[in-house]
């Protein structure tokens, strides 16, 4: 019974959930697998963002219930997202599963195995200390969580509930983090938060993340960090001073936008207003000349009009995104934006979607055709047959482009100089100078 299997979904935030559970388990005796067919214990950290990733984790559990029931699995224990939100309506739909962890009980996860109880309180209980006994399972890159949930509470967003309000991390156990991470040999350290820019709001009344990255690329060792999910409301002067100045922090910046028309972002409560969000990148492309901009939108919302999609493609045409992401949206029960009129047909969103995605891979695939020729310092972050699977500081980890390289007897974790020779769709080609 000591052999587990933790299956991960979601973002890099349930990933670290799936690590600090795997950490305390290893630390208690249990053998942590990766292959769910050997283990007698099946953990599934789920996710419950949108419908497609309920739906994804709903499948994901019953193929474990089925390990269940021929008798390979004895317990089957389901956390994360969709745990929180959902409990009452998965034990009755899926009776296979034992109990039940929520986000607000990560470092309960020795606790239910023990006793086959579920634990479900609010998710702003938890704190974050348990990650300190975390089993990384990414390299060269590692996440690093500097705040657990979110006060923004946009219209169409379900995370406040799940997640919780915000909780900034006390400053002393990032160190210690980042300490752990820099001696595992980890090159990458990629800050997340639902809003990272809100660190701080909730212990002095005003973002702190521009002093705690300062005071980060102070600890020895440290070479990239990169900064995900950074709202647009809090990037001030003094966060780009800091990323401008620094050698540390990567220029670049993932910036959810999720609209661009005045309308919409209204109804959405986003605070920043359209024409605020032009000034902004515009002033960032000033002060940071060669920062790389990431983004999201949301096409299909509510009472989007064919005219307040056009806005947005007009804005990303404009824009020029150099990775971005989309997704239709999503009708999420207990938000405000679920009781509006006008709901879009799926139709129309997903038509919408292909044409903003084509907008924007007529954008990467120009930007490609300038990069030939040109030389940059990339990260080796695996090997793969004949190639190597290299980022430069314009890629964040698992939701970006890369560099392909030739192998070459390279090893993960090692700084590369390249010269761009060509490219295959979003994927540049390189040669090692």
């Amino acid at each position: 019974m000591n052999k587990v299997a933790v299956v991960n979904l979601g973002c890099p935030k349930n990933q670290i959930d799936a690590e600090t559970m795997s950490g305390l388990l290893q630390g208690h005796g249990y053998e942590i697998t990766h292959l769910p067919q050997q283990a007698k214990i099946i953990i599934v950290n789920t996710c419950g963002f949108i419908d497609k990733a309920r739906q994804e984790s709903i499948e994901q559990i019953l193929a474990m219930a089925q390990y269940k029931e021929s008798g390979l699995c004895q317990k089957l224990i389901v956390t994360g997202c969709l745990s929180q939100g959902y409990f009452k309506e998965l034990e009755q739909e899926i009776p296979e599963v034992d109990a039940f962890l929520g986000t607000g009980n990560v470092d309960k996860i020795l606790d239910v195995i023990g006793d086959g109880k579920s634990r479900l309180v609010a998710p702003d209980l938890y704190d974050g200390q348990a990650e300190g006994q975390r089993l990384y399972s990414t390299f060269p890159y590692g996440y690093l969580k500097i705040a657990e949930g979110c006060n923004n509470w946009c219209s169409y967003c379900v995370i406040p509930r799940l997640r919780g309000r915000l909780r900034s991390k006390d400053k002393e156990q990032i160190y210690a983090e980042v300490r752990r991470m820099v001696q595992r040999g980890i090159q990458e350290i990629v800050l997340i938060a639902q809003d990272i820019s809100q660190y701080g709001l909730d212990l002095s009344g005003k973002s702190e993340l521009a002093s705690l990255l300062m005071e980060l690329e102070e600890i020895d060792g440290v070479r990239w960090l990169r900064l995900l999910y950074c709202y647009p409301d809090h990037i001030d002067d003094q966060l780009m001073d800091v990323l401008a100045g620094s050698n540390k922090i990567v220029p670049y910046l993932d910036i959810p936008l999720q609209h661009s028309h005045p309308d919409i972002l209204k109804s959405m409560g986003r605070q920043r207003g359209a024409l605020r969000e032009r000034e902004l990148i515009e002033t960032l492309r000033h002060r940071i000349p060669n920062i790389a901009l990431r983004t999201t939108f949301i096409v299909g919302y509510p009472g989007e009009e064919e005219e307040h999609f056009q806005h947005l493609l007009d804005f990303v045409r404009w824009a020029k995104f150099d990775q971005m992401g989309a997704f239709m949206y999503s009708r999420e029960k207990g938000t405000p934006a679920a009781e509006l009129p006008d709901q879009v047909p799926a139709q129309v969103a997903q038509y919408r979607y292909h044409q903003l995605m084509q907008a924007q891979q007529d954008i990467v695939f120009a930007r490609n055709h300038r990069m030939v020729g040109e030389k940059f310092l990339g990260l080796v972050d695996g090997v793969e047959g004949s190639l190597a699977v290299v980022r430069t500081y314009r890629e964040a980890p698992e939701i970006d482009s890369v560099v392909l390289v030739d192998a070459d007897n390279l090893r993960p974790g090692t700084f590369v100089n390249i010269r761009c020779i060509g490219y295959e769709d979003y994927d540049l080609l390189g040669v090692i100078e």
